[in-house]
């Protein structure tokens, strides 16, 4: 098996989505384990972990160092991690807080060296913006290895910090963090508001993880992933991810482009 296949994954049952939306909701986060299988993990994994090997920091550029670890386009190498996005699931998932029409703002990898640390250990959100009761983004993790304390995969997790625009000193958030200890092919759906981090890797093995960040429909993406994605990957992809990655919500460059008939508008009707 080269390539992974998620478009026939059978849809989770009602009460379980609505169970993960009640806890996205309350606490601020979500795990649906068993969501990838071992080979599916084992396939990402490795080229996961060839692409951090093969990386090479921008000359003088301090954050492409930060990021070495943050592989920011994994999407344009391998398929395999645009057929993430075909998964229907997702949008059973996701669409309950940020609308049908959610989008893809970023997606990296998350590797934790052995002995190590990444950029994403230290105390943030992935969302800046914060309204009460409203959510701009979500996050989505694709756990590739056992996610335990020891190899700082365990993302730290205040529950309910995204309900307060102020950040948790650190030693608060320290005290009442919990780990979210998983296996790998868990997937962790998340309030990109939550205050969380990972934390360092105290084995002799990687950690491993894929993530997205979903936003909705009318906020600008991280990447022009329309222009950024080769052809040859996103020709391939099915209707869900072509419209994560931007297609329905491209703008004109033209007025030719602008009077295009309905069903060939870049910017599709109702996006938001």
């Amino acid at each position: 098996m080269n390539q992974i296949h998620l478009t026939s994954r059978p849809l989770l049952a009602k009460t379980q989505v609505d169970e993960c939306s009640y806890l996205i909701q309350t606490r601020g986060y979500a795990l649906i384990e068993n969501f990838l299988t071992d080979k599916e993990t084992a396939l990402l994994k490795t080229s996961m972990h060839e692409a951090v090997n093969n990386f090479a920091p921008k000359p003088g550029v301090k954050q492409s160092l930060l990021d070495r670890y943050q592989i920011h386009d994994l999407i344009c190498r391998d398929i395999n991690y645009g057929r993430l996005l075909e998964d229907p699931r997702l949008q059973q998932l996701i669409a309950p807080h940020l609308g049908e029409h959610w989008i893809m703002y970023a997606a990296t990898s998350s590797c934790i060296p052995p002995h190590g640390s990444n950029y994403a250990g230290r105390l943030h959100v992935d969302s800046p913006r914060f309204h009460p009761g409203y959510i701009f983004n979500m996050g989505v993790i694709w756990a590739l290895d056992d996610y335990t304390v020891e190899n700082g995969g365990a993302l730290k997790i205040l529950p309910g910090s995204q309900h307060s625009e102020k950040q948790p000193e650190e030693d608060v958030f320290e005290r009442h963090c919990i780990h979210a200890v998983c296996k790998a092919g868990t997937l962790l759906v998340f309030n990109a508001r939550i205050y969380h981090r990972t934390s360092k890797n105290t084995t002799d093995r990687w950690n491993h993880s894929m993530t997205l960040n979903a936003s909705r429909s009318f906020m600008k993406q991280r990447m022009d992933w329309v222009r950024f994605i080769p052809e040859s990957i996103s020709d391939q992809l099915n209707a869900q991810a072509r419209r994560l990655i931007g297609f329905d919500t491209r703008l004109p460059t033209s007025l030719d482009e602008f009077f295009l008939p309905e069903s060939q508008r870049l910017y599709k009707a109702n996006q938001g």
